[in-house]
């Protein structure tokens, strides 16, 4: 009998590598090419430095500034962790056991997978369409996706992929749905302060007040490349040992609490600023949609990331074509096709999503000048240089 692979456990075959790196070692012979990729499926911001001191404080008292800031009341806990990972283990592996499913809105985000199947844990997919701006479909529809095994509705306000938000309607039938069949519901709120009209965005706790198994995930300082420290906010009558796994594997660092401390204290005009340089590449995004009648988008009121509908039968073709076949004065771009966010069961329409959050404006402008021209090409509009 085989002992199978001696270095790594079956568990650790499930993870995928993350998408644009992927594709870098799908299509490993790009190297030869000798062309630079304009990635406009960027992730990972590139941390700053903004704080010009740090000033040591203590956990209880960035705990009790953060329930002020983010107007959490008595009946809620605050809990800190280092990263978006390690949040995510903590809640998963707490309230979860193994084989249990998580009822989740496609698009996904882009982590969502690895970080579940990695936990053994199954994704149930609700599909939606750029069609119907993404909304959920009718309860009936989301019941059906429902098994005993499943214990958790997790969804992103705005969404990861996409910007997606849903109105008022849509989030009390998910509340209506979770309490039916006694779900958790997690939201990860991190994109929150991309909305550009804050008075058109309903949070579930707006509308779920005392909700004992709604939880909260942010990560305030992410989006302003200053830190990944996450927040966890949960009922006090979810289980104790959600802060012991927490304090025990992922304790926070002296240098992320005074991170915290100096966003609090300055956030708002952090946040403007931040706001300012994410509409002006909304408005680059637009442009290029409007000067494109073959290309469609579903824009929300929040910045961040947009699916735009190419006319292209095939995604994934069309982007292996950018790494192995085309190029444009040395240069091309990688675009995420919308199959790596959905079930196995989606149809690609001809969806890829860009994220711009961490583009420097006027590489997103040639990239999407570089994406546009690469189109013409393919399309045989454009004739080979």
């Amino acid at each position: 009998m085989s002992p199978g692979d001696a270095y790594c456990s079956r568990r650790a075959n499930l993870y995928e590598p993350f998408l644009f790196n992927l594709y870098l070692e799908r299509y490993g012979y790009w190297r030869d090419r000798d062309v630079q990729i304009i990635n406009l499926f960027t992730i990972s911001p590139i941390t700053q430095d903004i704080m010009k001191e740090i000033n040591p404080v203590q956990l209880s008292f960035v705990v009790e500034e953060l329930k002020e800031y983010l107007e959490v009341d008595s009946s809620y806990k605050i809990l800190l962790l280092p990263n978006q990972f390690s949040a995510y283990y903590t809640l998963f592996f707490s309230v979860l056991n193994l084989n249990d499913e998580i009822v989740t809105p496609a698009p996904i985000p882009y982590f969502l997978k690895q970080c579940s199947e990695s936990l053994g844990l199954k994704l149930l997919y609700i599909e939606t369409s750029m069609q119907d701006d993404y909304d959920l479909p009718y309860r009936k529809e989301i019941e059906n996706k429902i098994t005993p095994r499943s214990r958790l509705f997790y969804y992103s306000a705005p969404s990861f992929s996409g910007s997606i938000i849903y109105p008022e309607e849509t989030l009390e039938r998910i509340l209506f749905v979770c309490r039916n069949y006694y779900l958790y519901i997690a939201v990860d709120e991190t994109l929150s302060n991309l909305v550009s009209n804050e008075e058109e965005y309903i949070t579930i706790r707006n509308i779920a007040l005392e909700s004992e198994r709604v939880i909260q995930i942010l990560s305030p300082l992410k989006d302003f490349s200053m830190d990944d420290v996450t927040v966890l906010i949960f009922h006090k009558t979810l289980p104790e040992r959600i802060g012991r796994i927490a304090a025990d594997l992922f304790p926070v660092s002296p240098y992320q609490l005074s991170f915290l401390d100096y966003f609090i204290k300055n956030g708002e005009g952090i946040r403007e600023e931040r706001k300012d340089i994410m509409n002006f590449k909304k408005k680059i995004i637009e442009s290029f949609v409007e000067e494109r009648e073959d290309i469609s988008a579903s824009v929300s009121i929040a910045t961040g990331s947009v699916f735009l509908r190419l006319p292209v039968p095939n995604t994934e073709t069309f982007v292996e074509w950018l790494l192995t076949g085309y190029n444009r004065d040395k240069k091309t771009v990688f675009v995420a096709p919308a199959t790596h966010f959905h079930s196995s069961d989606y149809e690609d329409t001809g969806e890829v999503l860009i994220d711009y959050r961490f583009l420097d404006s006027e590489m997103l402008e040639e990239g999407l000048d570089i994406l546009s021209d690469a189109l013409d090409q393919y399309l045989g509009l454009k004739k080979e240089d």
